[in-house]
């Protein structure tokens, strides 16, 4: 294996479904990720499907394969004195411990009072399911077709967004205590991570009265009318024209029918307004022509467009052979299979890891006991005047970024105290500050924009002139990081790219985030929809009857992808820290959202024909789906997640069918998924979606109900915890903003800090930053180079 960001960087994982993503992430960038086992294994490799003729091996499960490449099993005994002091011996000696307060060595991690820890908190008992956690995210109410249930997501969506807060909060950690901020442990509440990582938006849509494509004051399934998908001639393609230029790059490409040129439809409102009808006129003309001509052609009129590929089709792309995201790799027992690599490229290129196969169960036991005789670490030393809560501060961070991605991350980073300069202007309005309270580039009141930029400076300087160029040229040099998510070539044209920032400041960590990333598809236009279509994501977010997959209306996975990206970067700083060197680094967005479901392409792997979406159901868990209730389009999602919880489901309703002996053992259930849905669907339908959600929560069995925008807004439990806190803005008024799902033992949560106005704090960054006189301030403001 190769040395990785993280190399030397070691983990202690305590294995549950909630921290393996954490685990897998920070594996890929080279740590050393101790796997802590139960005698029985990890509950994750009894998953299923299972590998063709694996029999009973603990490697057999498919997911677990995938997702826990790079590990090392150790397991542990809590009932064995001996096993319980290798724990607190490995903690110890641990650089972080990742923890679920669900699992059994929770108590033991505790006791071990480790220098760093981070625990994913279940206080609202979601449990381990793919769909309970997502339902209670606010996603599965914007999931699929208004004619059907609401979808679940595929893979664990809900619980990989706890699970890259956790392993963000690791490295956040170890950067405090490399600046001196002693012991750290901080709490990520999953039910707060599942909303800040899926459906960040939500709250301040409520609360500034406005919608976001089925989600805000009217939560809706919008199948493809929010986001729209296009037949063509052998499948179909997703096109979001949302400019001006884009339309008319759209339109152009059809043929310039006389109907969209010229008649209704060339109005933006009466678009937006007959979205279905539109799909319609459109598919006329893009059903006669290939997915690949479309796109090709579409690209290349500057149209965001892209294939809705199959996993297969995915995989065969030459974009995406061209950038290696998938490996063959040599498995001890299940011979070559093919792997995704982490979704991050490095320079220098040494520092990219390799793919070593998912560990046998408890293969590195000696390996762990061997570290015990190693002398413990000293306590960490504690800096005097170092403020625990902010241990970013004095980090200064350029943020070149537009829409979601880029800007997102930047702002979490500067909730952890690091200054985050955005360089904008209203020469070129970023997309997200478009549309606001009070209509078309009222540029200060827009809900999305102001959620993803908390706590940011913004200064107005215009890119288009060279002289506002060469400003930025000189910040970039005064800056620890400079972050870029701008389309391919930009940057490059300014003189802002790697090569040249590195050349006057050579030990900046540089973080380039594209769509598709680059390679044969650089400069190609896209939005996080189109790469949820492009990655094989929606093609599996789907219900087996749709009549076609339109997987979700949410912006997925840019808020993933943002939150992911950190991971390197934090990594990268922390190695910044002890050498004293620059890194680039390249996290292209679809890479992340085909990783997310990395089992899906293992299953497809072993298939004999194309893996088929799975909808609400659970190949592991019966029930497992999402149930109509009292009221107008009102769900609940329901995981059994054993027998003892199916007992309990059934002490609840108490209905005859339920004590057929053969749906006591999941076996059982399993095979009669259908029966059971619909018995249940008639229980759960006549009750409110509150009332069922209270009663099987005390009863111990897993359940959400499908949370709307309207349940958001009204959750006392978030407003009074400061997750979502009302913060103060000039021109917005007093708003709700979702916070950092984070807690420091001690300290509590980040403060959520105000976006700011478009160019709020030029000035300050002409005189403090860059030094300038009155007289040149007075010269470029007259000029409009700064200020507009």
């Amino acid at each position: 294996m190769s040395n990785g960001l993280l190399s030397g960087f070691r983990v202690v994982e305590i294995a549950h479904p909630l921290t393996e993503y954490a685990g897998l992430v920070l594996a890929g960038l080279g740590a050393d990720v101790f796997l802590i086992e139960p005698p029985a294994g990890a509950s994750t490799r009894a998953r299923q499907p299972r590998v063709p003729n694996a029999g009973d091996s603990a490697r057999g499960s498919v997911s677990f394969l995938a997702r826990n490449t790079n590990k090392k099993s150790v397991v542990i005994d809590a009932a064995d004195a001996d096993h319980r002091a290798m724990l607190d011996g490995l903690c110890k000696r641990a650089d972080v411990v990742i923890d679920a307060q669900p699992s059994p060595f929770h108590a033991l991690v505790v006791d071990a009072n480790a220098d760093a820890v981070v625990t994913i908190t279940d206080k609202r008992k979601l449990g381990v399911s793919s769909i309970v956690g997502f339902a209670a995210s606010g996603g599965l109410a914007s999931s699929g077709w208004p004619e059907q249930p609401p979808c679940n997501a595929p893979s664990w969506l809900a619980l990989d967004g706890a699970s890259v807060y956790a392993a963000t909060m690791a490295l956040m950690a170890a950067l405090a205590r490399q600046r001196g901020a002693g012991r750290m442990h901080y709490e990520i509440p999953y039910e707060e991570a599942a909303i800040a990582a899926v459906t960040p938006w939500t709250r301040p849509l409520m609360s500034y009265e406005m919608q976001a494509a089925g989600q805000g004051p009217v939560t809706a399934r919008l199948g493809s009318g929010g986001l729209p998908i296009f037949e063509a001639s052998d499948g179909y393609v997703r096109a979001l024209p949302v400019t001006p230029g884009q339309w008319q790059a759209f339109v152009e490409l059809l043929g310039s029918p006389e109907e969209l040129v010229s008649g209704p439809f060339s109005d933006l409102r009466f678009r937006l307004e007959n979205a279905d009808a539109l799909i319609l006129l459109c598919s006329e003309h893009t059903r006669s022509r290939s997915v690949e001509a479309l796109f090709q052609a579409g690209q290349q009129l500057g149209v965001p467009i892209t294939p809705v590929y199959s996993l297969n089709s995915f995989r065969d792309d030459p974009h995406v052979r061209g950038r290696e995201m998938l490996a063959d790799v040599e498995d001890p027992e299940f011979g070559t299979m093919e792997l995704f690599r982490a979704p991050l490229k490095v320079e220098p290129d040494e520092w990219n890891v390799g793919i070593e196969p998912a560990p046998a169960l408890g293969a590195h036991v000696d390996e762990a006991r061997a570290l015990l005789a190693e002398p413990l670490p000293d306590a960490p030393s504690t800096a005097a005047g170092l403020d625990v809560t902010r241990p970013l501060a004095g980090l200064r961070i350029l943020q070149l970024g537009v829409g979601a991605v880029v800007p997102e991350a930047a702002s979490l980073l500067a909730l952890f105290g690091a200054e985050v300069i955005k360089v904008e202007s209203m020469v070129r309005v970023d997309f997200l500050r478009q549309v606001g309270l009070n209509g078309p580039m009222d540029v200060n009141n827009c809900p999305t924009f102001n959620q993803l930029n908390l706590g940011t400076t913004s200064v107005a300087v215009d890119m288009s002139q060279e002289d506002g160029v060469n400003l930025v040229r000189k910040l970039a040099a005064t800056c620890d990081i400079v972050m870029e998510n701008m389309r391919g070539g930009v940057v490059e044209r300014w003189g802002l790219d790697y090569a040249s920032v590195r050349a006057t400041r050579e030990d900046v960590v540089y973080l380039s985030s594209q769509g598709l990333g680059r390679g044969l598809y650089d400069g190609f236009q896209t939005y996080g929809p189109n790469l949820q279509t492009f990655s094989g994501v929606t093609s599996q977010w789907a219900h087996p009857d749709d009549p076609y997959a339109v997987g979700t209306t949410l912006n997925h996975p840019d808020h993933m992808a943002g939150k992911q990206a950190l991971v390197p970067l934090l990594a990268a700083l922390l190695r910044r820290g002890s050498e004293g060197r620059g890194f680039f680094l390249e996290a292209a967005q679809v890479e992340a959202a085909a990783y997310l479901i990395s089992d899906r392409y293992l299953q497809q792997h072993f298939a004999d024909a194309d893996v088929a979406p799975q909808g609400n159901r659970s190949p592991d868990m019966a029930p497992h789906g999402c149930y109509p209730c009292a009221g107008e389009d009102r769900w609940v999602a329901v995981a059994v997640e054993n027998d003892d919880q199916w007992a309990r489901l059934c002490e609840v309703v108490g209905e005859s069918w339920m004590s057929d002996d053969q749906l006591r053992e999941t076996p059982g259930r399993l095979a009669r998924t259908e029966e059971i849905d619909t018995h249940l669907s008639r229980w759960t339908q006549t009750q409110d979606p509150a009332d069922v959600e209270r009663i099987l929560r005390q009863a111990g069995v897993a359940v959400s109900r499908v949370v709307t925008g309207d349940d958001i807004a009204q959750d006392d439990e978030g407003h009074a915890s400061g997750f979502f806190r009302a913060v103060s803005h000039p021109t917005s008024g007093t708003r709700h903003y979702t916070g950092a799902p984070v807690l420091l033992t001690g300290h509590g949560r980040p403060a959520t800090l105000r976006p700011p106005l478009l160019g709020e704090h030029t000035e300050q960054m002409l005189y403090n930053h860059l030094g300038l006189t009155p007289a040149e301030v007075d010269d470029l403001m007259a000029r409009k180079v700064v200020g507009h």
